[in-house]
């Protein structure tokens, strides 16, 4: 059975606590960072694999790092959304 754990995270958002959900805003700035410093410089975080891989493995690596941010971003917005709900402060 294959559970998309994102998802399971975001409908449970209600139930976490503020600071959770400004911990979790904090990790996921930190993902997207990891993931664009990977699309401008794979090299350097597969020194000995990159230059290996076949164009199309390449391509599929910058997709699914696109997409891992664009996932985080989401998921940002959901948490920045659930805080407004309660009026809290949101430190950007």
């Amino acid at each position: 059975m294959n559970f998309d754990l994102q998802l399971f995270a975001e409908e449970d958002l209600q139930k976490q606590s503020s600071k959770s959900i400004k911990k979790g805003i904090r990790s996921l700035k930190k993902v997207i960072a990891i993931h664009q410093a990977k699309i401008l410089n794979p090299e350097s975080f597969y020194p000995n694999e990159w230059n290996n891989l076949k164009e199309e493995e390449k391509k599929g690596n910058f997709k699914h790092w696109q997409k891992e941010i664009e996932n985080a971003k989401k998921s940002i917005n959901n948490r920045i959304e659930e805080l407004r709900k309660r009026g809290e402060e949101i430190d950007e």
